[in-house]
């Protein structure tokens, strides 16, 4: 029995000897990203994935965001430093709570909608494609995007934009607006909004996020796996749709309140550093545009697919947000098409 319950203690001491080091292996990767760009793809997504989940988020630190009544929350006007493990960027904030001059918001001939890879998430502001736009085109472009909103926020916080003169509506789809986007169909064109009380406390959970703990590494992966379970149990329980989610997206566009038909779209998606993952939206969207029977502002729509075009030089290591060069090459293609389209 004594041998028996040695051998039980040396077991425990050494899986707990493999668990810290494992547990140091995590921490030392997601706290040096020169030494992650090192790693496989694979490896960076894992830990990606770990970086996501305690990385600073600009919605709710307290000097660049405030609560809105309508959107849930916005951009504070003014000033405001932000940025992660791999960057550091000022923010310029106007009026309207969006990363661009007062000067923008009279009268845009081009808005710039979607979330964090369309407001410029770790580059600086003159370096956002909607800044190279503006300076390759001549045209006034404003840039609406803010972190974290889907599309139907990505459109209602336009209905507060001069849009008479507008040419070109640029909408930058990630996949995780799909929740948005669907709340508001089963909703029947309205979204629920976060109270104020409801933001606070998510602004807790961030903070409580950004806490390092002994295993906080190992606990995440345990509970990534937890929370995929749950997402599939809740998607099998909830409401059967008769929508997918091109169908979804293009329900937002035709419920925005935004009067569109004079307006050239020019649509698509960004969801970060993996060519799959941004591939199989534009083609389905093509496919469901020639074969629908859609208002000609959406059947004349120019969908765009950066998935061959964008490889991990364009992205930052540990962030899989763009960086400065990937927003130089969406920018320069979308001053192609709309050079073509004068």
């Amino acid at each position: 029995m004594k041998k028996a319950a040695k051998l039980i203690i040396v077991n425990l001491v050494v899986l707990l000897i493999l668990l810290a080091v494992l547990e140091g292996l995590l921490l030392l990767l997601v706290r040096n990203p020169e030494i992650l760009k090192r790693c496989p793809r694979r490896i960076g997504n894992m830990i990606g994935y770990l970086y996501v989940r305690e990385r600073p988020t600009i919605q709710f630190e307290a000097a660049c965001a405030r609560h809105d009544p309508v959107l849930g929350y916005t951009l504070k006007p003014g000033s405001c430093a932000f940025g992660g493990r791999e960057f550091t960027n000022r923010y310029d904030i106007n009026s309207l709570g969006v990363r661009d001059s007062e000067a923008a918001l009279d009268h845009p001939e081009i808005i710039v909608a979607g979330d964090s890879f369309a407001m410029g998430w770790g580059v600086e502001q003159d370096e956002t494609y909607a800044s190279l736009l503006r300076r390759r085109t001549g045209l006034k472009v404003l840039n609406a995007a803010v972190s974290s909103y889907g599309t139907v926020r990505e459109l209602g916080i336009l209905r507060s934009v001069l849009r008479d003169r507008l040419r070109y509506l640029i909408i930058q789809y990630c996949g995780n607006d799909l929740e948005e986007n669907r709340e508001f169909y089963l909703e029947n064109r309205r979204l629920p909004v976060m109270s104020a009380e409801k933001y606070e406390e998510y602004r807790e959970i961030y903070r409580k996020s950004q806490r390092y703990y002994p295993g906080k590494y190992l606990w995440m992966k345990i509970g990534k796996r937890w929370e995929e379970m749950e997402a599939k149990r809740r998607r099998d329980q909830g409401p059967r749709l008769d929508r997918d989610e091109i169908d979804l997206f293009l329900y937002a566009l035709q419920n925005s309140g935004l009067d569109l038909d004079r307006t050239t779209l020019i649509v698509f998606v960004m969801n970060g550093r993996n060519p799959e993952d941004n591939r199989e939206f534009p083609a389905a969207l093509r496919r469901k545009l020639a074969a629908g029977d859609y208002p000609s502002y959406l059947k004349d729509m120019r969908v765009l697919d950066f998935s061959g075009r964008l490889g991990p030089e364009h992205f930052h290591v540990l962030d899989d947000h763009l960086n400065a060069a990937g927003h130089a090459v969406i920018a320069a293609e979308l001053a192609r098409v709309i050079a073509g389209g004068r």
